[in-house]
């Protein structure tokens, strides 16, 4: 019997991750879940984070970053995604107050 080499390591940990499901009242927050399920799953390439990312928005959220989508980065294209996603649906200082009241 042969030991696992790093390259069926990786593969375990792609065919092992799983997201949370979309949560737009706080994306902030889902983007950290993601980050941390990436880090249990060992994943750390841009593209492979990219496409996780990409395969758990609905049709709504996908039209509101449709740009990155159609035509994504070279470089970066997980954090520009996810930082979009932050900006587009972060609830403005003045309507987290009115939400208070």
């Amino acid at each position: 019997m042969t030991s696992p080499t790093r390259e069926d390591s990786s593969n375990v940990g792609r065919i092992a991750l799983r997201l949370p499901v979309f949560w737009r009242n706080n994306v902030a927050l889902w983007v950290r879940q993601c980050d941390s399920a990436f880090v249990l799953s060992q994943i750390t390439q841009d593209e492979t984070k990219y496409a996780a990312l990409v395969s758990m928005l609905d049709p709504e959220t996908l039209s509101h970053v449709s740009d990155i989508i159609l035509s994504p980065p070279a470089e970066n294209k997980y954090v520009t995604l996810s930082d979009r996603l932050i900006r587009e649906f972060a609830d403005s200082e003045h309507q987290k107050i009115k939400k208070n009241f």
